[in-house]
């Protein structure tokens, strides 16, 4: 069977490296081809088996509105020409268009949202995706509170909450006292909240790690700067071999108030980190059982963050139950077993039918 799959780039990102991981996973039973709606090299290592395919200089380097026009025109004489039994589209601001583009195949189109369900019932999309969403095969969410949130407006006659995969094979390292939140420095991240938080604490022996770039690492390092907390925090940039410092730190702290599915939370979890996280619309909830494998805080409770974040620091055992519980819990997220549940679904009718 021949699977093709459809992602607006290949940059480091979360909806990226989702693509890639379930890309190279189904290479091992199908003829797999993932074409990426931008020009530029994939930041994640792709399986040998995997047809890899890209969008021409030439288009990507035009201006927006005629580029937008050739991609799609582009993208209908590639997937044309390979024949595809089954298309999988990453991403609820491209997946309208290539379903409009790609209108009239008679090939199945699967959509697959990545970001938090919230984006997709607001603004442009809110309008345009419940209308093209009507001509996809199947819709795959991220979590459960996204089908609580969309079923009113959405037409979700086939639809599959599957979480994202998540890496479970870390080195046990010896836990040092660090603190980590890993992603992008900006937005809805809210890494100057975590700054704020560290600096009003007794963090004696304590460094708090940012690992990712963002538009605002300059803001954040000038805060750090004039809280006086400089020598306790590093700012690391995009780290290409993240699992490390996942495996070191005892701590994870996530200020996130917006999210589809947060890798770096779920990736933290499988680590062994004992994590922290604001309780927003969605996904940490999906994740962390608040007491259990973690803390959730309700969203914009600073106090109670202060509160919790400072007890994770000075109890070892409370870090260390969560820890084990963690891990234990991310095993339903594993790569092998969400990769099956997200062929399964989108093959399912296809293979059905024969």
């Amino acid at each position: 069977m021949k699977i093709t799959f459809i992602v607006p780039s290949l940059k480091s990102g979360g909806l990226e490296r989702v693509a890639t991981v379930i890309a190279n996973y189904g290479a091992k039973c199908y003829s797999i081809t993932l074409i990426s709606l931008d020009s530029k090299p994939s930041f994640y290592q792709i399986c040998n088996k995997v047809s890899l395919v890209l969008t021409p200089n030439k288009i990507a380097n035009q201006n927006k509105l005629y580029r937008f026009f050739l991609t799609g025109f582009w993208l209908r004489n590639v997937v044309k020409n390979q024949q595809p039994n089954i298309i999988c589209s990453f991403g609820e601001k491209y997946n309208p268009f290539v379903l409009l583009f790609l209108l009239g195949l008679k090939i199945p189109v699967f959509v697959a949202n990545r970001t938090s369900p919230l984006s997709s019932i607001k603004g442009l999309y809110g309008r345009i995706n419940p209308t093209a969403y009507k001509f996809a095969a199947g819709v795959i969410l991220q979590t459960k509170q996204s089908i609580n949130i969309l079923e009113g407006k959405y037409d979700l006659k086939r639809v599959a909450v599957i979480g994202n995969p998540v890496e479970i094979n870390f080195a046990q390292d010896k836990r040092e006292n660090i603190i980590l939140n890993v992603g992008s420095i900006g937005g809805n991240k809210n890494q100057n909240l975590l700054i704020h938080y560290f600096s009003e604490l007794n963090t004696q022996n304590w460094k708090l790690i940012f690992a990712g770039d963002g538009p605002l690492m300059k803001k954040c390092l000038a805060m750090s700067e004039e809280l006086g907390c400089q020598e306790k925090i590093d700012f690391l940039g995009i780290v290409k071999d993240v699992k490390r410092l996942y495996s070191k730190s005892a701590i994870f702290a996530f200020t996130s108030t917006l999210e589809g599915f947060p890798n770096a939370l779920a990736e933290a979890m499988a680590a062994g980190c004992a994590c922290i996280s604001f309780d927003c619309v969605a996904g940490p909830s999906d994740i962390i059982d608040d007491g259990i494998n973690g803390i959730l805080i309700p969203v914009g409770n600073d106090t109670l963050y202060k509160e919790k974040l400072q007890l994770l620091m000075e109890d070892q055992g409370l870090r260390e139950r969560f820890s084990i519980a963690a891990k234990e819990k991310m095993n339903q997220f594993e790569a092998s077993y969400i990769s099956n549940k997200f062929y399964n679904f989108i093959t399912e009718e296809v293979e059905n039918s024969n």
